[in-house]
């Protein structure tokens, strides 16, 4: 079962849509490595930090299009993909609940969506661990599938 972090929030209200994990890629038709979570929302939507923290990173991807890093006082980077819009920039300290972003469909990417990551150092983290959000059931399956069993 994957334990919720406490006192984190969700970065957006939506529906998880891909896990984090080995994955058939939906639009290159190819098994990969997910390094987050999809979250299916309207374009345009406000994407708040999840935690405070600082802004280390504000670039456009040919994969993941428009992107932004953070890094916490806790060691955790943060990253949030295929955004419309990113709305600060990098050096910037950014409070919990703080707006940070539109979502989109930039870069490589099915339709609107928020794609989360979150890193712990150099390690992946499992971002379920860190939302408390709907999913799909092929997500379930998917977790399933690697023996992990969510909510």
């Amino acid at each position: 079962m994957i334990q919720i972090k406490e006192d984190w929030i969700n970065p957006v209200e939506g529906i998880v849509t891909s896990s984090c994990g080995a994955r058939e890629n939906p639009i290159l038709k190819r098994k990969e490595f997910h390094n987050g979570i999809d979250i299916a929302v309207a374009e345009k939507t406000e994407a708040i930090a999840v935690r405070s923290g600082v802004i280390t990173e504000v670039r456009k991807s040919a994969t993941l299009g428009n992107l932004v890093k953070f890094q916490t006082k806790e060691g955790y980077t943060i990253m949030y993909a295929h955004l419309h819009e990113v709305l600060v920039k990098e050096g910037d300290a950014i409070t919990q609940g703080q707006t940070i972003a539109l979502t989109g469909n930039t870069g490589l990417s099915t339709g609107p969506h928020l794609h989360y990551s979150v890193w712990k150092g150099d390690m992946l983290m499992n971002p379920m661990q860190f939302v408390t959000l709907r999913y799909t059931d092929d997500v379930r399956k998917e977790y399933a599938a690697r023996g992990v069993n969510i909510r």
